[in-house]
């Protein structure tokens, strides 16, 4: 590594050399051509006017013309070598605003690589820091993005159990002697709702951490969050479920996204569905998908609102994990979803 460093330092000392060799060798020979003629040409005009010159005469025109020509030689050669130097002058100035933007973070800090030595390594050294930056600030951005939709999906979804939550209180308090039987029903769904805002406030703690279980009887899973989401509407719809298509199976679950699912397809139900029609909800098993597909109607006077989409993007998270996909099919009187989860 050492030596391959050497031989390519070398190598841009070895083209400055070449510059100097070349200005001097082009200056030397311009130097004694220039001394040659002007000495001819002395001898000639001295000739032909009948100048007598004596060898001092001679000697000191000599030297005249030695030192003029030497001079004019100097000159050349300075800005011969000055001209060749000039590109990779210019080169190091091009590197140096390249660094400067660098530092400003500008995205288009790309340099041109020209010729084949170690400024075009460093121009290429630097072009890979912009792109490695470039490539750093886009992976921070997508981070903080990624985050902000976890805490607002999350947050959202916690709205669900407390919402229950409430009105299961606002209930029991709106009653004056509620049942022993009927206090225990609603306090066990208190307690339920609870343990689902506990536990995503802990997915919200650890990042968006998932914690996957292996399930033997799959379809026993999801017979029992089909449950919980027929219980938690049928005070208010007609909710008609459907399993039949979905034989036994084994996967590998978060328990915690699947809720997730149901619950926001509970509380746009309860936001946006018209009471007067049923609530369909249909779960299917094909060679290679898991389908669970709900539909309604919906109220004349609902507009959805941005709770809306968070909570359908959070599905759309969800479901990302399985390698599925989200189906919407919405008109102005009816609402429908299908929701695939592929690998599990």
């Amino acid at each position: 590594m050492i030596k391959r460093k050497q031989r390519r330092q070398r190598k841009l000392s070895h083209e400055i050399l070449g510059m100097i060799a070349f200005s001097l060798l082009l200056a030397l020979l311009l130097g004694l051509f220039l001394s040659h003629a002007a000495l001819r040409i002395a001898e000639s005009y001295c000739f032909y006017h009948d100048i007598p010159m004596t060898e001092f005469d001679w000697i000191s025109v000599d030297r005249w013309i030695f030192t003029v020509s030497a001079l004019l030689s100097a000159g050349v050669f300075a800005v011969l070598f000055l001209s060749l130097l000039n590109g990779r002058i210019t080169y190091i100035r091009k590197i140096t605003a390249g660094i400067e933007a660098l530092r400003a973070g500008q995205k288009d800090a790309a340099l041109p690589l020209e010729g084949s030595n170690e400024l075009t390594e460093l121009a290429g050294a630097i072009n890979e820091m912009s792109d490695a930056q470039q490539r750093l600030r886009e992976k921070e951005q997508a981070l903080a993005q990624e985050k902000e939709q976890l805490i607002r999906s999350l947050s959202h979804d916690i709205r669900t159990p407390l919402t229950a939550i409430l009105s299961y209180s606002d209930y029991m308090l709106s009653r004056e002697q509620p049942s022993p039987a009927e206090q225990k029903e609603y306090l066990q769904l208190i307690q339920k709702k609870a343990g689902q805002i506990r536990d995503l406030t802990s997915v919200l703690l650890d990042g968006g951490k998932r914690n996957p279980e292996h399930f033997e009887d799959g379809r026993l899973l999801l017979e029992q969050i089909v449950s919980e989401f027929a219980e938690e509407l049928e005070e208010q719809f007609d909710v008609r479920t459907d399993l039949s298509g979905c034989a036994a199976f084994s996967g590998a679950f978060d328990v915690q996204e699947l809720r997730r699912i149901f619950d926001n397809l509970c509380s746009n139900i309860q936001k946006y569905a018209d009471p007067s029609a049923p609530v369909v909800l249909t779960i299917s098993l094909t060679a290679h998908d898991l389908t669970i597909r709900q539909h309604n109607a919906v109220k004349q006077s609902a507009a959805p609102s941005e709770g809306y989409q968070i909570g359908l993007n959070s599905i759309r998270r969800i479901v990302q994990h399985y390698a599925g996909s989200v189906t919407l099919r919405q008109t102005p009187d009816a609402f429908a979803i299908c929701i695939t989860l592929s690998e599990f």
